[in-house]
């Protein structure tokens, strides 16, 4: 008889990733400087929080937020210059077959894709391995960009958010996408 192995042993199990450009691996204090060169940058946290003022407190928010809980938390290292670029997490609702991608990415690597091939991984391990049922994903309203990966990895408007979050002082809408395992397969198959 075989039984069946959890989504925390299969997430476990697969804690490196990687696609044509990236390694997607777990983060580690050794990442503070690269992590904190996009978290203190305004333009990049512009829509996830506020920015870090110092190397400290990127590695507590490291320490407390990663390194404490890392399944599902991703490092994205790119594969050319070996450095740490962004980080990408999907957290599961093993009571709701589902999943949820959030992502953020250093300034100097928007507009090349990355965000989207990592996102892709992440997609293929939800339906591939996981067997998850829908996979969503959630951005400030207003924050194109972002809407604009997930509209690239075949998800599809769900609905907003109103006031979902404070930030900077100011109530904040959140857009989310949604995309199902039947889409994903239909997608695979085009």
């Amino acid at each position: 008889m075989t039984i069946k192995k959890s989504r925390t042993l299969l997430l476990a199990e697969n804690i490196v990733l990687e696609t044509e450009r990236l390694i997607l691996r777990p983060l580690t204090l050794e990442d503070a400087a690269d992590v904190f060169e996009y978290v203190s940058d305004e333009e990049t946290m512009e829509h996830i929080f506020e920015p870090h003022t110092s190397l400290q407190q990127t590695q507590e928010f490291i320490a407390n937020y990663y390194v404490s809980s890392p399944l599902g938390f991703y490092a994205m290292e790119h594969k050319e210059d070996r450095k740490m670029i962004g980080a990408i997490e999907f957290r599961i609702n093993d009571q709701t077959h589902q999943g949820e991608i959030g992502y953020m990415l250093n300034k100097n690597y928007w507009r090349q894709g990355l965000t989207t091939e990592a996102c892709l991984a992440i997609l293929s391990l939800g339906f591939d391995t996981l067997l998850l049922d829908k996979i969503i994903s959630g951005h400030d309203t207003g924050h194109d960009a972002s809407g604009n990966v997930l509209k690239k990895i075949g998800m599809t408007f769900d609905y907003i958010m109103k006031d979902s979050h404070q930030f900077k002082g100011q109530m904040v809408d959140t857009t989310f996408y949604v995309i199902t395992r039947e889409t994903y397969l239909a997608n695979q198959q085009a």
